[in-house]
This record gives C-alpha cells, sequence and structure tokens, in this order.
C-alpha cells in the first residue's frame, strides 16, 4: 500500500443515497425519483465527474428536452467560467456591453 489509501478511498465515495438510486435503476431504468437524486449529485460535482450521469440520463430520455437542457446548461457553464476567468482582463465597458447582450 502506498499510505495514500484515506485519498483514494475518498475519491472513489459514493454516497448511500446516490447507490439505493442506482440500485433503483437498475430495476427500473425510468425511475424519476432515482434519477433526481443522480441529477443533484452530478449538479454538484466537476462536468468531467458529472459528464457520465448526463450522458446516461439522455440515453435513457432522449426527446427530453429538460434533460438535455440541464446537460447543456452544465457543460455550458464550465466553458462560460473558463471564459471568465481565463479573459479576467476584459475592461470594464466590455463587460458592460456583454451584460446588456443578455438583457
Amino acid at each position: 500500500m502506498s499510505g495514500d489509501g484515506a485519498t483514494e478511498q475518498a475519491a472513489e465515495y459514493v454516497p448511500e443515497k446516490v447507490k439505493k438510486a442506482e440500485k433503483k435503476l437498475e430495476e427500473n431504468p425510468y425511475d424519476l425519483d432515482a434519477w433526481s437524486i443522480l441529477i443533484r449529485e452530478a449538479q454538484n460535482q466537476p462536468i468531467d465527474k458529472a459528464r457520465k450521469t448526463y450522458e446516461r440520463l439522455v440515453a435513457q430520455f432522449p426527446s427530453s428536452g429538460r434533460f438535455w437542457k440541464l446537460y447543456i446548461e452544465a457543460e455550458v457553464n464550465i466553458l462560460f467560467y473558463f471564459f471568465l476567468y481565463r479573459n479576467c482582463s476584459v475592461h470594464y465597458s466590455d463587460r458592460k456591453e456583454i451584460r446588456n447582450i443578455d438583457n
């Protein structure tokens, strides 16, 4: 053992409610209560970890605009923050114009 078993264990930790939701989905892949638990968990994770859940979700419900919207928003949010923090030297007047686009 390398001595960092606690780190490995923490990285692999899956909340009990998520395990139960996964088990429910094995029995009924259309269980919306179970999917809700997984969606909430995905929304609290980095997109690289959450992407698998979103991809499973839209594969199970391909015609659900609501679920596609959740997935797209998660992807867009990471791009937005990357853009925002990478370009923090944007002038105030430019930021004001960007805000006006949304209004």
